[in-house]
This record gives structure tokens, sequence and C-alpha cells, in this order.
């Protein structure tokens, strides 16, 4: 279905635009969104000839725009289903983000509570303990 102005009809038809405005009152000639088609026209205008030059350059646009909004249509979906999967890992990953930065704050504070715990253990044990005990501190530090 092609879609042409109330103007470029008249043209096409070689009628004025007052003619194809009154087959429009008297409802013999259709619109759609304020657009006459060419099938109606050829209701209307039965003896007309729309298989013009001009016609079919029309026909080709009118295709060529249909592929166009078909395709951007397309496009939008895709985008649109794409945004949601990538919200949905985004999601993912700030939830995992969180879990381990609770791990890694856990694992801090038992890093501490063992480095005060060897010190403890270290100022109230035998003197032959003491040297395995301050190397053994000595690699919890390393480590941390």
């Amino acid at each position: 279905m092609i879609k042409l102005s109330v103007s470029k009809a008249a043209r096409m038809l070689g009628v004025s635009r007052f003619d194809i405005q009154n087959q429009i009152n008297n409802g013999k000639l259709q619109t759609h969104e304020g657009y006459v088609t060419t099938d109606s026209l050829r209701l209307a205008y039965p003896n007309a000839s729309l298989n013009s030059e001009q016609d079919k350059r029309i026909q080709k646009m009118q295709q060529i725009k249909n592929n166009a909004m078909h395709k951007i249509e397309t496009d939008n979906a895709i985008r649109s289903a794409n945004e949601k999967v990538y919200h949905g890992v985004i999601t993912n990953l700030k939830s995992k983000l969180y879990k381990e930065e609770v791990k890694n704050q856990h694992y801090e504070m038992v890093f501490a509570e063992l480095t005060e715990r060897l010190e403890a253990l270290e100022e109230n044990c035998h003197s032959q303990d003491k040297k395995a005990l301050h190397n053994l501190q000595g690699w919890v530090k390393a480590q941390h």
C-alpha cells in the first residue's frame, strides 16, 4: 500500500487538489493517517493510470522505507534483548563482587586476630618456642 499526500495524488491523476478533497469528503476516497493510498485512488478513479514511471519510483521508495522501518524495529528489539541480558550479567557480577568483598573483610579480620594471638602466644611461651613463633608471625605478615 503506497500512501500519497493529497497534492501528490492530484498531480498524479491530473486533477485538482480540490477534486481529491471532494472525493474524500463524499466518502468515495479513503484516507489513512492523512494520506490517500493508491488502492483507494484506483477505486475512486478507475480509468486513471497509476502505473507511471513516477508511480514505480514511489513504490520503490515506499519499499525502501518499509525495509528500513523493519530493520529499525528489528535492531531495536535486538538492542532491547541485549540490554536485558547485559543488565542481568551486571547484576550478577555486582552480587558476586559484594560477596567477595565480604569474604575479604572476613579474612582481614581473621589475619588481624591471628596476628594478635601469635603475639600473645610468643610473649607467654617457653624461650625455646619463641624463635619458631616469631618466624611464623613473620610469615603471616608477609602473606597479608
